[in-house]
Order: C-alpha cells, then sequence, then structure tokens
C-alpha cells in the first residue's frame, strides 16, 4: 500500500501550519490565553515531528560543518539551532508559567512569576525574528515544496 502523502508534502504541510500557528500564538489577545497554551502543548509535539522529520538533513549538515565552502550549511545550522533554542526556551518557560493548561490537569505552576514570564516573552520574540530567517534562508525549498504541492507550474521562458 502506497502513502498517500509524499515525504515533501508532509514536511511542507507540517510547515505552513507550524507558520500560521507560531503567527497565531505570538499575539494572546488574538488566541486568548486558554486557547494559546493548549496551542503551545500542541506545537511542541509539531515540532518534535519537524526534527525527526528533519533529521537526515541534521546529520548530514552536521557532518559537513567542517568541510571546505560550507558557509550557507554553517549559517544555516547556526539559525536552525538559534530557533531550537529559543522555542526550547518558550516552551519550557511557557510551561512554567501556564496560568491555566497544566493547572486544569492538575499540575502546579509558577504562574505570576514574572522572571519565567519575561524569559517567555523575550525568548518567542526571537523565534519570531528566527522562524522569518529561517523561512527566507530557505525560500526556495519552500517555493518549489509549495509548486509541487499545489500543483503549480512554471512556464519556460
Amino acid at each position: 500500500m502506497a502513502f498517500p502523502i509524499s515525504r515533501v508534502q508532509l514536511i511542507f504541510w507540517l510547515d505552513v501550519i507550524l507558520l500560521i500557528l507560531t503567527a497565531a500564538l505570538e499575539t494572546v489577545p488574538f488566541t486568548g490565553l486558554t486557547l494559546h497554551e493548549w496551542l503551545g502543548m500542541a506545537i511542541s509535539l509539531l515540532i518534535l515531528i519537524h526534527i525527526l522529520l528533519s533529521w537526515t538533513w541534521i546529520a548530514a549538515s552536521s557532518r559537513r560543518l567542517t568541510a571546505p565552502r560550507a558557509g550557507r550549511t554553517r549559517v544555516n545550522y547556526l539559525l536552525n539551532f538559534c530557533l531550537f533554542a529559543s522555542v526550547s526556551a518558550v516552551i519550557v518557560s511557557g510551561l512554567f508559567i501556564s496560568e491555566v493548561a497544566l493547572p486544569a490537569l492538575g499540575i502546579k505552576t509558577v504562574a505570576g512569576d514574572f522572571g519565567w514570564g519575561n524569559i517567555h516573552g523575550h525568548f518567542s520574540d526571537f523565534v519570531f525574528i528566527f522562524v522569518g530567517l529561517h523561512l527566507a534562508i530557505n525560500w526556495d525549498w519552500s517555493i518549489a515544496a509549495a509548486r509541487k504541492c499545489l500543483g503549480i507550474r512554471v512556464l519556460p521562458e
């Protein structure tokens, strides 16, 4: 039995969902605190899936870091590392300051702790910047994947 969706399609649509959720999560008044917290936890799982689907690239790029003329690989790798670190800080701090989702599950948090709240706010700003840079450096792949997934053909010039 053939898988109904290709790996490129899966990664592309996962990326689209991640981009939309990231934008929605950047503005708590847009989602409200309750939805913000639940979406924040849901995006954590989607990010893990994204990393697992990208593991071949991560491994190959790790091996190429010391190769001559690997400047773009190094920049992309550093950018992705910064994005991962920022996302991790946002997720951990978000769990620590949860006021709705985790308390609803009976888990005590440090809600109202301004130190963790500040960490959460500052690193979410970094996430937004790094997501934009991540999209920019991978723009060619994104356009090619969009064309493939949406069935858009480019006429020869």
